[in-house]
């Protein structure tokens, strides 16, 4: 069997690779499925296609939210079964062999049937938006700043609100304000960089706020929720500082000790996908959370996912082009592997 999967060659140089896919020898832990849609990583593939990542080498092959239809399956994989439609943590590729212990993440969930593609596809970054959230100590009448509105901020943003906190949310780019506003967000603080410690302590009070997340990935917006957090608060860190940056470190250090702050690590490697002995929080716990609200619009897949493309050189350049340089215009991007121009 032949697939088409996307390949970064080099900084900002995107092609289409062909490969034969062996269908006649499928070992014990993989899976043959077919893509029907994936969704562009801003954070992780930018990082890539721009040479943000620091040590990044090429060729390398991008995606891990797509969702497809199972075809086959090994001997070992008891939770799937063929033309069972799934979520997994594959690269963008139109048809693939995928083993859950090998690919970037470990995901492998079959999707309610109430749920669209595009919804399942969303859904991956949702659950990285729940590192946002579940790691802190969120009590009833906490101020909750989230920095940055990108896809992953303004997920978190949602859950923050759902569970009855206030949320102030932090971000400069007008199309991203206006995104957050219409998916329901209260308080947005839309200001430029420079007075936005100013305005987040006007809306919060003096003391600041409880809980700060930096869903941006910034420095500088790291070094400000450092600032704006109250005595005793909390600081998440969502994003993934990638760029160089200079500053007085002093500065941060001493916010961190004088007001006694926990700072918390949040990638996306802080708890199982399956439920373990010893934590009652999982991967597949959250999902089911998030598919509900996808299923409810309080998640709304529509207002989220900006643009669908077909899966050529040309549209996807054009896509981490308009993530890159165009945020007030694109959002989510979707490839569709059914489709054609």
């Amino acid at each position: 069997m032949q697939a088409d999967r996307v390949v970064i060659q080099g900084i900002q140089t995107i092609a289409m690779e062909r490969q034969k896919v062996d269908t006649e020898h499928i070992q014990p832990k993989e899976c043959l499925i077919e893509t029907k849609v994936s969704l562009i990583s801003a954070g992780t593939e930018l990082s890539r296609v721009y040479g943000l990542k620091q040590g990044a080498t090429y060729p390398s092959y991008p995606g891990y939210c797509a969702v497809g239809k199972v075809l086959q399956v090994g001997d070992d994989v008891k939770d799937v079964q063929p033309d069972d439609r799934v979520l997994f943590s594959g690269t963008h590729a139109s048809v693939q062999l995928f083993d859950r212990e090998h690919s970037d993440g470990g995901v492998l969930y079959r999707l309610d049937p109430q749920t669209s593609d595009e919804e399942g596809a969303l859904l991956m970054m949702g659950w990285i938006a729940m590192n946002g959230i579940l790691p802190a100590e969120v009590k009833p009448g906490d101020c909750v700043v989230v920095m940055g509105l990108g896809m992953l901020g303004l997920l978190c943003s949602i859950y923050y609100q759902q569970m009855g906190v206030r949320v102030i949310a932090v971000e400069p780019v007008a199309h991203r304000a206006q995104l957050a506003r219409k998916a329901g967000i209260k308080e947005i603080v839309d200001c430029s960089p420079e007075v936005q410690v100013a305005e987040i302590l006007a809306k919060c009070g003096a003391k600041g706020a409880d809980i700060v997340v930096d869903a941006s990935g910034l420095s500088a917006c790291i070094e400000t929720a450092m600032v704006v957090a109250a005595p005793y608060g909390q600081v998440l860190l969502m994003g993934s500082p990638r760029t160089p940056y200079e500053g007085n470190l002093t500065n941060a250090f001493s916010h961190i000790h004088m007001k006694m702050l926990t700072v918390i690590g949040c990638l996306n490697r802080r708890y199982p996908y399956q439920a373990k002995e010893g934590s009652r929080l999982s991967m597949v716990r959250s999902m089911r959370y998030i598919e509900e609200l996808l299923q409810k619009k309080i998640i709304d897949a529509d207002l989220l996912i900006t643009h669908r493309i077909a899966p050529n050189a040309e549209q996807l350049m054009q896509a981490y082009d308009g993530l890159m340089n165009h945020k007030e215009t694109y959002s989510g991007v979707i490839i569709d592997w059914e489709r054609k121009n």
